[in-house]
């Protein structure tokens, strides 16, 4: 008996034991971790405000300098900045009063094919020296020149780096954006527009050879429809002419791409000019047009001399027409009127057509003779999609170009619609 009541003492007191060494070691922990969290949080709240100190320190150097010598240029965080010129993702070069090179990252280096740049900016050369480019010295003029900052596009062509061995070099197409800095510095950003071209090109490639894979199959595809179309039981023919419609629909978006794709291949298509009468030619567009108009009720009043006259390609004009009244017609309130004016202004024929409908987005106006850009709808008043295929506005800026001409788009003041000027050559007979 004795012996049992000591086995059950011994239990006990190992579970007792047991207890107390569990509970201490828990407190232990659960203090460990208390103190390490207060530990984190009075680090991460000094180093937040070192850092909101640093930061106010910074932007009151930038904002309220005691004096010159206080400025960002003199700053100790310059070599913060030299890191970031030097690791970005496009060229950087600075030039000051004088044009002499005083910044340039390796980006810009070794698109404008410079070598040993870091030795070269001690000697702070002349802009002219290491980068020959008429546009690139011309940018620099016009900004400081007019305090505001610019953007050019050019092919840059190295120099020959050993005229007795010449090696050809190839072109690099550059886009450079300036920004105008204080005591006639300039600084200029360097894009290198390759790889853009290049896919730009190989687009237009494909949709060039697209539309000559569907020209046969559609031409086959209307022959079968026409022959069809006398047997069929009368309630379908409906049903057959909208097929031929929309036949003819795709014909023309490949007609389009073809006529796109001729001068992107060096192929200038030629011009059939004869004298054109330019009021007749507008009323037989309208006469094409003129059942769209008509649902609509959108009326056409045309400005200009009646039997003015100009050496124009009759088909491609009228094309052109085409296009921008049947924009028009599409954007234009119902009740309302297209204005089609044509003038003579030195040796240049002007045609305008306005209309009084959403107008251009300003940020789309750079963008609008691209072949398939479509503005967003929601950026327009309406608020509908413009519907389209991106193709009127640049083919009408193709035929414009051939007839060596100029085709401008802008918000007209009055309407607060499209306003399209186009400027063609004109000698009188």
């Amino acid at each position: 008996m004795e012996l049992l009541w000591l086995l059950v003492g011994i239990v006990i007191g190992s579970i007792a034991t047991s207890a107390c060494w569990f509970s201490w070691n828990y407190a232990k922990k659960k203090r460990n971790r208390k103190f390490r969290k207060r530990s984190n949080h009075l680090l991460r709240s000094a180093s937040i405000r070192n850092l909101k100190y640093w930061a106010q320190n910074i932007q009151q150097k930038y904002q309220n300098p005691l004096n010159k010598s206080e400025r960002i240029d003199n700053l100790p965080e310059r070599p913060l900045w030299e890191t970031i010129v030097e690791i970005a993702p496009i060229g950087y070069i600075q030039v000051d009063q004088d044009n002499r090179l005083v910044v340039c990252n390796q980006k810009a280096a070794t698109m404008m094919g410079i070598v040993n740049i870091q030795q070269g900016l001690m000697r702070k050369p002349f802009l002219l020296q290491l980068i020959r480019s008429y546009e690139l010295d011309h940018l620099v003029e016009q900004t400081r020149v007019n305090n505001v900052s610019s953007q050019v596009d050019w092919v840059f062509h190295p120099a020959i780096p050993d005229p007795v061995d010449p090696v050809p070099q190839q072109g690099r197409p550059i886009r450079a954006h300036s920004i105008f800095m204080e005591q006639g510095r300039v600084g200029i950003f360097l894009e290198d527009r390759q790889e853009a071209i290049a896919i730009v090109q190989q687009r237009d490639r494909w949709t060039s050879d697209v539309a000559h894979e569907l020209k046969t199959p559609l031409t086959s595809i209307r022959l079968v429809a026409e022959t069809i179309e006398p047997r069929v039981d009368p309630s379908a023919k409906i049903w057959i002419e909208r097929l031929l419609r929309e036949i003819d629909r795709i014909t023309n978006l490949v007609k389009d791409l073809l006529d796109l794709g001729q001068m992107d291949v060096g192929i200038a298509p030629t011009l059939d000019l004869s004298n054109v009468n330019l009021a007749d030619l507008v009323q037989a567009v309208w006469l094409t047009l003129e059942p769209i108009a008509n649902r609509k009720q959108v009326s056409l009043k045309y400005m200009g001399d009646d039997n003015l006259t100009a050496q124009l390609d009759e088909s491609r004009i009228y094309r052109l027409l085409l296009n921008l009244l049947d924009n028009s017609i599409k954007h234009s309130p119902a009740l309302q009127s297209i204005t089609i004016k044509t003038s003579v202004l030195d040796s240049s024929i002007l045609i305008e057509t306005i209309d009084a409908g959403d107008g251009f987005p300003e940020d789309a106006l750079p963008h609008l003779f691209d072949r398939f850009y479509r503005i967003d709808p929601s950026r327009t008043r309406s608020g509908l999609d413009r519907g389209g295929r991106g193709l009127g506005l640049a083919i009408a800026n193709q035929i414009v170009e051939l007839h060596q001409g100029t085709i401008t788009a802008q918000n007209h003041p009055e309407t607060g619609g499209a306003w399209i000027k186009i400027a063609l050559p004109y000698q009188k007979s």
